[in-house]
């Protein structure tokens, strides 16, 4: 009876599907105000949330800034890069806590990739990939914002 029982219960959990878990780190980013003109300073804020149930990594340096801005076409266009120091600081981010950077920002794009100051316009503003340390396969999703540059 014991070996019908094992095999039976054995069999419903093979046969159950088995579901891809949800996405460990959500990245937002925010900017205070949403609407301002090129040259302006705003705040930028980028959230890294773990939603899963194991602590995972992610890099603290981020060289130049958090964020990256792009054309609604999805070019890249800024941040205005800044100088940075090439080390690894690696924190371990527990299950359910945020880290945050926030750092000013003055409407500048990529030199020369870009204008100095950027164009009137509406662009997207995403975390960086680069915020998931190398080693941690966890899935990974930025959450844009939309920011609107004005004349």
């Amino acid at each position: 009876m014991n070996r019908l029982l094992f095999g039976f219960l054995l069999l419903t959990a093979c046969g159950r599907e088995v579901t891809a878990p949800a996405t460990a780190l959500i990245v937002t980013a925010n900017i205070s105000p949403s609407t301002f003109r090129a040259g302006d300073s705003v705040t930028v804020t980028v959230t890294v949330v773990n939603h899963s149930d194991v602590p995972q990594s992610i890099q603290l340096n981020q060289c130049n800034r958090p964020f990256v801005v792009s054309t609604s076409a999805g070019a890249v266009v800024g941040p205005d890069p800044l100088a940075c120091f090439a080390y690894s600081a690696v924190m371990a981010l527990a299950p359910g806590a945020k880290y945050s950077w926030s750092v000013p920002w003055f409407g500048r794009g990529s030199v020369p990739e870009s204008t100095p100051t950027l164009i009137p316009g509406t662009y997207v503003v995403t975390g960086k990939e680069s915020i998931r340390e190398v080693d941690n396969s966890a899935s990974m999703s930025l959450v844009p914002t939309t920011i609107q540059v004005t004349p």
